[in-house]
Formats: C-alpha cells, sequence, structure tokens
C-alpha cells in the first residue's frame, strides 16, 4: 500500500504539467488578485489624484486648490477645462473638480459655492471615493466660516447701525451654534455632472461582453494554436512539408483559419449579447468591425506564439492556462481596471485585454467617433501585439515545431 502512495507521488512529481496546474498557477493567480484587491496599505498610502480646471482664477480659489494641493491623501494636477473634459471622456481619467467662476466671492459672501465634478459614471466608484474625500476636506477648511458668513450675513440685515458689542454678541451666538450643529450641517457642496450620457448599455454589460469574449477567445485560439503540435506528433506535419509549400505558409494558413474562427466567436457572442441584454450592435458598426477584426488578429498571434514555442500539446494547455487568466486578470476581463492598485493599472497595458475591453468602452460608452485618436490607439495597439506575436511565432516555428526529431 505504502509503496503504491509512494509511487504516485513519484510520478505527480515528474508530471511537469500536474506540478505547475498544482502550485504555480494558483500562486500566480492568488498573487495577482491578492494585489488587485488586498493592497489596501498602497492603495491608502497612495495620494489620490484629481484633476482640477480653475475658471474663477481668484486669489481665493488658488488659495484653496493649494491646500487641497497640501493634503496627504489628495494630489492635484491642474489642467485647463478642455483637456480634462477630453481625459474623463476617453476613459484615462474618473474626474475633474472645476471652480467656476465666482467661487471667491461666493465664498466671501457666504453664498453656495459653485463647485462642479464632472466624471466617467464607469467609474463611479472611484469617483465616489474622491468626492468624499473632497467633501470632507473642503468642509473642515471652508465649512465654518462659510456657515458663520450666511448667518452673519442673515443676521445683520437691516441692523446696519447696530453697536459693536451687539454684534460681538449676534457673532458668538452664531458660532456657538455651528458648533452645536457641525454634524449635522454641509455647506460644502459639489454638484455632481457625468461628462458621458448614460447610454442604454451599462458599463457593467460592456465588461461582462467584453471581458468575457475576450478571455474565451484567447483560451480558443491558444487550443487552435496547439493543433499544430497535434499534427507534429500524429505525422501530419511532415507530410504536408513534403509538399511544394513553404513551411510558414503552413503558419499563415492557421493563423487565417484562427482569425476566422475568432470573428465567429466574437459574432456569436456579441449577437447573444444583443438579443439577451439589448446590447445595440448598430452602433458605430465600423469602430465595432474594426475592434473585432484587430482582437482576432492579435489573439490569433498569442494562439500561434504559444503553439511555437512549447514542445508537446501539453505544454500548451498548461502555458496557455496560466498565461491566459493572469493577463485577463491584469487586463480588466476580470477585475476592471480602475478598481486596481496604481502600479497594476500600468502593467496591464502589456495584454490583449486591456486594449481590446478599453476599445469596446470607446464605442459602447464613450460614444467616441471612428476617426477619434484616442479610440485608433486601441485596434492600432492589437494590431503591433498581433504583429509581434506573429513574428516571434515565425522564428519559434522554425526552431521548435518544424524540428521532426
Amino acid at each position: 500500500m505504502l509503496k503504491i502512495a509512494f509511487k504516485d507521488i513519484k510520478l505527480f512529481i515528474t508530471d511537469r504539467r500536474a506540478l505547475m496546474m498544482t502550485f504555480f498557477m494558483p500562486i500566480a493567480l492568488i498573487s495577482i488578485f491578492a494585489m488587485a484587491f488586498g493592497g489596501e496599505t498602497e492603495r491608502n498610502a497612495r495620494p489620490m489624484e484629481i484633476l482640477v480646471s480653475n475658471l474663477d482664477n481668484s486669489p481665493t480659489s488658488i488659495d484653496v486648490i493649494t491646500k487641497i494641493d497640501s493634503l496627504p491623501a489628495i494630489a492635484v494636477r491642474r489642467i485647463p477645462i478642455d483637456s480634462a473634459e477630453r481625459l474623463v471622456r476617453t476613459g484615462d481619467e474618473s474626474a475633474v473638480l472645476i471652480f467656476n467662476k465666482g467661487f471667491g466671492d461666493s465664498l466671501n459672501e457666504g453664498k453656495t459655492l459653485p463647485l462642479e465634478m464632472k466624471f466617467d459614471p464607469s467609474k463611479a466608484a472611484e469617483t465616489g471615493m474622491l468626492q468624499q474625500a473632497l467633501t470632507s476636506n473642503l468642509m473642515q477648511m471652508l465649512g465654518k466660516d462659510l456657515m458663520i458668513k450666511r448667518a452673519e450675513n442673515k443676521a445683520m440685515i437691516g441692523q446696519k447701525n447696530m453697536d459693536s458689542m451687539s454684534r460681538a454678541i449676534i457673532h458668538g451666538q452664531i458660532v456657538a451654534n455651528y458648533n452645536a450643529n457641525a454634524n449635522e450641517t454641509n455647506p460644502v457642496a459639489i454638484e455632481m455632472n457625468p461628462v458621458v450620457e448614460e447610454k442604454q448599455s451599462s458599463p457593467g454589460l460592456i465588461q461582462a461582453v467584453s471581458g468575457t469574449a475576450v478571455m474565451m477567445l484567447l483560451f480558443g485560439l491558444a487550443a487552435m494554436g496547439a493543433g499544430l503540435l497535434e499534427e507534429k506528433e500524429n505525422g501530419t506535419l511532415k507530410r504536408l512539408l513534403y509538399a511544394p509549400i513553404r513551411a510558414n505558409n503552413i503558419l499563415f494558413g492557421k493563423t487565417i483559419a484562427s482569425m476566422l474562427m475568432a470573428m465567429l466567436q466574437l459574432c456569436v457572442l456579441f449577437f447573444y449579447a444583443a438579443f439577451a441584454f439589448h446590447l445595440d450592435l448598430g452602433k458605430n458598426v465600423p469602430a465595432l468591425i474594426t475592434m473585432m477584426l484587430t482582437t482576432a488578429f492579435a489573439c490569433s498571434g498569442f494562439g500561434m506564439f504559444l503553439a511555437s514555442i512549447a514542445k508537446s500539446r501539453q505544454q500548451v494547455q498548461v502555458l496557455s492556462s496560466v498565461i491566459v487568466l493572469s493577463m485577463s486578470a491584469i487586463g480588466g476581463s476580470m477585475i476592471p481596471t480602475f478598481l486596481m492598485p496604481a502600479f497594476m493599472q500600468k502593467i496591464s497595458v502589456i495584454s490583449i485585454n486591456y486594449w481590446s475591453i478599453q476599445g469596446f468602452y470607446d464605442i459602447y460608452w464613450r460614444n467616441l467617433a471612428f476617426t477619434d485618436t484616442a479610440f485608433l490607439m486601441r485596434p492600432l495597439m492589437l494590431i503591433a501585439i498581433g504583429t509581434a506575436m506573429m513574428f516571434l511565432s515565425q522564428l519559434f516555428f522554425k526552431k521548435n515545431v518544424l524540428n521532426l526529431s
């Protein structure tokens, strides 16, 4: 009995695929999810960045912005309003705080402050944290003076000739009333306005459809790429090489087949989303077709690359499980990127998932035109990734797959 047990353990240890699936892949996924969801220390230590546009440009508004920037939890990035709205609309930033004209006069006169935050509704969680932090700190900076000024103006109406002692008594009563009710009073309010209009397709639906579609596409095309190695093992590839055909044409033929299957899979998934969840397939059709084609090309290149660097079909299965799940996690298929710590948001751009998902957001949520440079960056990056993958695939294909010994 013990001999059987030791024999099975020995076989398990010598099976690299089993070891990878048992230990390496769970460790990789735990690390990614822990950094994304459990990195609270890093997230709390890092200041929240907020774009600020000062349309008032008064000494008062400049002073308030400087005070906000001095807070350890908030980092201010001063930027013109047009540029700020553009960054929010294209999804590069979550919100911009606007000091509208008349801010300084309103504060000095005790009136409602013309503060406005324009935000991307798809990043509601991040925007909510910014709003809460700004409101709390502005309340500490301006709340007391603003409420006292309002109360003084109200109490002093028609009493300009009041003696200084009476004024002092009234002022003391106002301060006492404010201090007694400070926790119930919020004179500092930020007007919240979405820079992107509400659409029929919600951010959650776009995330679910595009994120899942790209992740499953990567798995499927990795399996198709592994067909090269199966043909090598079965001897089919050797017979193909006897035919009057160049070796690279075999690789390109496999890539074309992968792209056709990828387009079919994407069409089926998007038509299902349109039927079941009312995703509008008629919106910006040229951009949608472009994103599908470039996503299919990048994913096909990835599948061929995996097949060309592996020595067996089993290796492709292990590598695809680890790489696709990891790439999907950091690229936004499993976790929206804006929820991740800053360093993970930076490395997410290396994944196919990130550029594809952002492109579909541009179409269905941000409503960017096909010719918009922010949108065009997504398919161009996918083309670049796919081209790089195909170039590397050719190199390793000759070295690994065509080595028929």
